[in-house]
């Protein structure tokens, strides 16, 4: 649509900068056309050679043509930039890692760096199903707002359970227990803050709720398609985001790593599955802004529930580096064994 938009813009300032220059053509045609005249009646010039005033006219269409294809090219430009994928929505397939990075000196084979997150893998389920999901009318949109604090809730809940573990079962540093709490605390200020946006559009679509839960007889007469909707939706039933991401936490709670380089992967997947989840609350929130026929004052409470998680997937960017710090000795062993791993594993307990 932008492309279409600014194709048709390029015609538009191209016929508008023509007809500009048509004008000064026209007059000193016109010009050109009056001394030729003057010379055939003198019989000075033969009757072909005033020809050349033409092209007076022709600038307009030369410096159309030009503006065109400028604007034309800028607007392929921004076709291929706006297609390209969006990091926000557009993440590697489910079972693959991201590539490791050497900014926190971890190389390119690193304690747990070949294992895959659960928490990753599960939240990606989440953001792919949630992309496929079309909400058939409003009222399932509905359920969609008023199902944010609990599909948050979920999914926070795989962290929070993280956090205990780290703090009764593994053998980590203490410290890192904190690191992990710390986040889930801002996924629980997300799942609050989602707390308002299903009240919000009650508040503000009272209205058009109304028309569903209280109809006057023949309430379908003020339907704006004449299409009737097929089956019925509960605002209250559970939404399609809930329903995914419930998994995640079920997945989780029975999920029991057995060695730290499969609780290193957890520690260094939970930044990407947040923002798994946090692409699929963007995805709501621009399908609210331009789809939806919904007040923009929920597009702006949905931003806000988008902003947080954001900065709770920036706050796990530094469980990695920590845990690697916090437990440098450990990890040693493990990247660098002594004399071989059957030597250093004669240290195992």
């Amino acid at each position: 649509m932008r492309y279409v938009l600014r194709s048709a813009a390029a015609k538009v300032a191209a016929g508008a900068v023509g007809a500009l220059a048509l004008i000064p053509g026209l007059l000193l045609r016109s010009g050109a056309a009056a001394v030729g005249g003057l010379l055939r009646l003198l019989r000075l010039a033969p009757r072909t050679g005033t020809k050349w005033g033409i092209y007076f006219t022709r600038w307009s269409l030369h410096l159309a043509n030009t503006v065109h294809t400028r604007l034309m090219a800028k607007a392929k430009k921004h076709w291929v930039a706006d297609t390209r994928p969006d990091v926000m929505t557009d993440f590697d397939e489910p079972g693959h890692t991201r590539p490791p990075t050497t900014a926190d000196g971890f190389g390119t084979d690193y304690f747990g760096g070949d294992l895959v997150s659960v928490f990753q893998t599960e939240t990606e389920a989440v953001r792919d199903a949630y992309a496929a999901y079309d909400p058939p009318m409003m009222l399932a949109v509905a359920a969609e707002y008023w199902g944010l604090p609990e599909g948050l809730t979920s999914a926070a809940e795989a962290v929070r359970q993280l956090a205990v573990n780290t703090a009764d079962k593994y053998p980590a540093d203490a410290k890192m227990a904190d690191l992990v709490a710390q986040v889930y605390a801002l996924l629980h200020q997300a799942a609050q803050k989602a707390a308002e946006v299903g009240p919000l559009f009650a508040k503000v679509h009272e209205n058009d709720l109304r028309r569903f839960e209280e109809p006057r007889p023949g309430e379908h007469m003020w339907n704006i398609l004449q299409r009737r909707p097929d089956g019925g939706f509960d605002q209250r039933e559970p939404s399609r985001f809930v329903a995914v991401a419930q998994d995640v936490a079920h997945v989780y709670s029975r999920y029991e790593p057995g060695h730290m380089n499969q609780v290193a992967a957890e520690y260094e997947g939970i930044p990407a599955g947040i923002e798994n989840v946090a692409a699929a609350i963007s995805l709501l929130q621009v399908r609210s802004n331009d789809r939806y026929p919904v007040d923009k004052a929920v597009v702006d409470a949905i931003a806000d529930v988008h902003q947080l998680l954001m900065a709770a997937a920036s706050a796990a960017q530094e469980l990695m580096p920590n845990f690697r710090r916090l437990h440098a000795p450990d990890i040693s062993r493990h990247e660098a064994p002594r004399n071989g791993e059957e030597a250093e594993g004669m240290w195992d307990v």
